[in-house]
């Protein structure tokens, strides 16, 4: 020691990329593979659900909709409890506790015959689902080197969308046997197509929420294999454990261990509050604005379409066994972006790397509509390809921002709340893709031209662009403590107000997206409801673009 001040991000950034930061990786991924398996098992095998719960109704439309939504309003709900938990008592418990909680609930959705049962168990399952994630970007962010933080995270974001083939390649396999593989448990399915013809199947999608249970087992091995985060312990005080911790991370590291003086370490203040509204608050609600706007289009898209993909496929003349393919081939490419948009986004900053992401979204989206055609499989796995590349390299370009915003004390609160509301639009978006598409302006002799419906996530897609241009500010290759320090202005406003407007929105959203879809029959029929529906999701942005550009104009004007 010669006497110097330090910080925890200083430790570790002296370390550099080491054995140990690549241990912390593995371990940590494995949660997000089985969150990417526990999301995209629901979209793989939504229509062998659908044949076993409605086999008399051809086209549930909401209703098989809904099936992806009940998983995604758990984690909206799980993300924001989480968040919260994990910045106060600790990253490494509300982890374990999240893993093993949606490991035990999963299981209990294979023996579901009716809606009900299973969603009230894809709902409790979502409570685990959505506390993981956003933990596992915390940890990334606070135990990695701060250059090649935007690579770990991302390449994190990777492992769950090779989650995601994992489980198009299961559901594939499993739910496409023309034997019993359970025996009588994968009971035998008569059901009606939409022609009008018979199908049968058997209900083997029951053994893909089986294999859902694996992740009870991670949870103990976690339990050994993980250690807390020194910047947790020493935001809440405990100074000696957090100089524990950073001389564990150097041993691994580089074989050493250092004794480090506790009086000279800086901690970063603590907000004078640490609940959720802080976050609206004039020091955050530009960062705020900012994670939540991008994040929200970029789960609404890829929720939505992920649910309805095999649909639309089906409904052109591909036999189900293709459509899970082209959308496991959407996922393939999802991995390769993942895997390089992260080190894109430390070398050439977070803005320009989202700018660049959401144009390429529209080009492509576009060319998705227009070339999207029947017999024509080499063709539809390039734009699958494409497309899968473009939303997921735009999804993941959000990721390092979302912990780089917030200081230790509410940054997991800050990452949760803005996944969970972008899930929320998640959850919204497979409803409202599957209203729209029942719309009678979007059928074409009987049937839902999904060309034209893709088209409509360009609005989204340019809302993003707008945003990023507006409230995105680089954060790439600075210490977790230099963007602490970096805040906007110190000051008593406690965000409540903002808090109270933006929960209220969340609730209109909630309405007209999600229970009037659901609750009033014939609602996709109704001349008003895209109307309504377009509300909710708009809502949203004017609150961005009101608080958020108000407090840009007042910064802009004190530093004229």
């Amino acid at each position: 020691m010669d006497g110097r001040e330090y910080t925890i991000s200083e430790v570790v950034d002296s370390f550099g990329i080491t054995k140990h930061t690549w241990y912390i990786f593995v371990i940590l991924s494995l949660a997000q593979l089985f969150d990417g398996y526990d999301f995209m098992i629901i979209n793989s095998t939504n229509m062998f659900v659908a044949h076993t719960f409605w086999p008399d109704n051809p086209t549930p439309g909401a209703l098989m909709g809904s099936l992806t939504t009940w998983g995604l309003l758990g984690m909206v709900v799980g993300g924001a409890l989480g968040g919260i938990l994990s910045d106060r008592i600790g990253r490494k418990k509300v982890l374990i506790g999240a893993v093993l909680f949606y490991g035990l609930f999963t299981l209990p959705q294979a023996f579901a015959n009716d809606l009900g049962f299973f969603a009230a168990f894809r709902f409790l399952a979502g409570l685990g689902v959505g506390s993981c994630i956003p933990i596992v970007y915390t940890f990334f962010s606070e135990t990695v080197p701060s250059n090649r933080r935007g690579f770990f995270i991302t390449c994190g974001g990777a492992v769950m969308v090779f989650g995601w083939v994992v489980a198009g390649l299961v559901a594939n396999a499993v739910c496409s046997s023309t034997t019993p593989l359970l025996g009588d448990f994968t009971n035998p399915v008569e059901y009606v197509n939409a022609d009008g013809t018979t199908g049968s199947m058997f209900a083997n999608w029951r053994l893909c929420y089986i294999i859902g249970a694996i992740p009870i087992a991670y949870a103990i091995f976690l339990h050994f294999a993980m250690a807390e985060s020194p910047h947790w312990y020493a935001n809440t005080g405990q100074t000696e454990k957090a100089l524990e911790a950073l001389e564990d991370i150097e041993y691994h590291s580089v074989g050493t261990r250092t004794k480090r003086d506790p009086s000279l370490l800086v901690v970063p203040p603590r907000p004078e509050s640490t609940a959720p509204s802080t976050l609206f608050s004039k020091r955050y609600i530009i960062g705020t604005c900012a994670i939540w706007s991008i994040c929200f289009v970029g789960q609404f898209c890829v929720y939505g379409m992920n649910a309805w993909l095999p649909t639309w496929f089906s409904g052109i003349g591909y036999t189900p066994s293709e459509a899970i393919t082209l959308q496991t081939w959407n996922n393939v490419a999802a991995i390769i972006a993942n895997s390089i948009v992260g080190y894109i986004s430390d070398t050439v900053g977070r803005k320009r790397c989202l700018i660049f992401s959401w144009v390429l979204c529209i080009v492509v989206i576009v060319a998705c509509s227009m070339f999207v055609q029947p017999n024509a499989m080499v063709l539809c796995v390039f734009l699958m390809c494409a497309f899968g590349f473009a939303l997921n390299f735009s999804i993941s370009s959000i990721y390092p921002l979302m912990p780089e915003q917030y200081p230790t004390a509410v940054r997991n609160t800050g990452t949760a709340w803005c996944q969970a509301f972008a899930r929320f639009g998640g959850s919204a978006s497979s409803i409202v893709l599957g209203g729209i598409a029942a719309m009678p302006i979007f059928q074409v002799d009987g049937a839902t031209n999904w060309s034209w419906v893709v088209l409509i996530l360009n609005v989204p897609f340019v809302l993003a662009l707008i945003c990023t241009l507006v409230f995105v500010r680089d954060t790439d290759g600075k210490s977790l403590d230099t963007l602490v320090t970096e805040s906007a202005e110190r000051d008593t406003d406690t965000g409540k107000t903002a808090f109270a407007i933006m929960m209220t929105i969340i609730v209109i959203l909630f309405i007209l997206c999600i229970v009037c879809p659901l609750a009033v029959p014939g609602w996709s029929k109704l001349p008003i409801s895209l109307t309504l529906m377009s509300i909710g999701i708009l809502l949203p942005f004017v609150f961005f673009f009101i608080m958020g550009g108000s407090q840009l104009a007042r910064e802009k004007k004190a530093a004229a």
